[in-house]
């Protein structure tokens, strides 16, 4: 893996104590940290050698988004000649400040995939990055990992993902030329409504494909006027109104009395309908000549 690179750096041993040894290669310092846990090991290359921190840590990136950029790989070897040789530009501190933006775009994008992967796909509580279980094993996986809490994953950052997936649903939709729509009504325990909204359509590739559009509440009375409008306001939003081409939903009366609107039939239909009423009227002169 390309963050065990870093390792390469020192030479490592046992000492007393539970705890390890690290002798660094390039300047000959040692350093001590408990077993399993390397914070100490690098710092030391942060501060000390940061030029190599930040060779490594890009790396890093480039091997977890699956791809390079050549404007990167120039301007990271540019920057670490520019160091080595010593350059005008090439100070500490620009060296720790470029360190400090690289660990804290890290630091963002694990936040962003434990918003993804752990509370939404694993549909696991917000307290679970507060849990002291969940801290050790961030401990364990090898950097230095700065705790966040429920509140700030509840109030900042499912937000932000929420409004990526909806521009990216939004784009998606501006392509499609026709949408069903499946709506339902839900109460929690706390006997709160909310509707549910989601959107059907078959994509490009003739695949079916389902997006939850909305999930709003459903305040008091739940009129069938009420509901109309609630579901137009989402419609409008997403830009799909004259999109739409069924509505399914329950046989609830406020549901029907909601969606008559959308219950249009086309000159189309009324001539298959017509023509089958006349068909169904010559089945009793039909069955006269068996």
């Amino acid at each position: 893996m390309v963050g065990e690179s870093w390792r390469e750096y020192f030479e490592f041993s046992s000492a007393e104590k539970n705890r390890t040894n690290g002798l660094c290669k390039l300047c000959n310092r040692n350093y001590k940290d408990q077993n399993g846990i390397f914070s100490n090991f690098l710092k030391h290359l942060k501060r000390v050698h940061p030029n190599k921190y930040c060779r490594i840590f890009n790396l890093e990136d480039e091997f977890i988004s699956g791809g390079k950029h050549a404007n990167d790989d120039d301007s990271t070897a540019t920057a670490s000649n520019e160091f080595i040789s010593g350059g005008k530009h090439a100070n500490d501190d620009d060296s720790t400040a470029t360190a400090s933006t690289t660990v804290k775009s890290r630091r963002n994008r694990v936040a962003l995939s434990m918003a993804k992967n752990l509370i939404v796909r694993c549909n696991l509580p917000f307290k679970i990055v507060e849990s002291a279980g969940f801290r050790d094993f961030m401990k364990e996986c090898g950097f230095k990992f700065e705790p966040i809490s429920a509140k700030k994953l509840k109030r900042d950052i499912i937000p932000s993902f929420a409004n990526n997936v909806l521009k990216k649903i939004q784009e998606t939709l501006n392509k499609v030329n026709h949408v069903t729509l499946t709506i339902d009504g839900w109460s929690d325990r706390r006997c709160r409504s909310f509707l549910g909204i989601t959107c059907h359509f078959i994509d490009d590739k003739m695949i079916p494909q389902a997006y939850l559009i909305d999930f709003v509440r459903l305040k008091s009375p739940h009129t069938g006027e009420n509901i109309q409008q609630l579901t137009e306001d989402v419609l409008d939003e997403f830009e799909i109104k004259e999109k739409v081409f069924k509505i399914i939903t329950d046989n609830a009366s406020s549901m029907i009395k909601a969606y008559k609107f959308g219950l249009l039939v086309d000159e189309e239909t009324d001539k298959y309908g017509d023509i089958s009423k006349s068909m169904s009227g010559t089945a009793p002169m039909l069955d006269d000549y068996d």
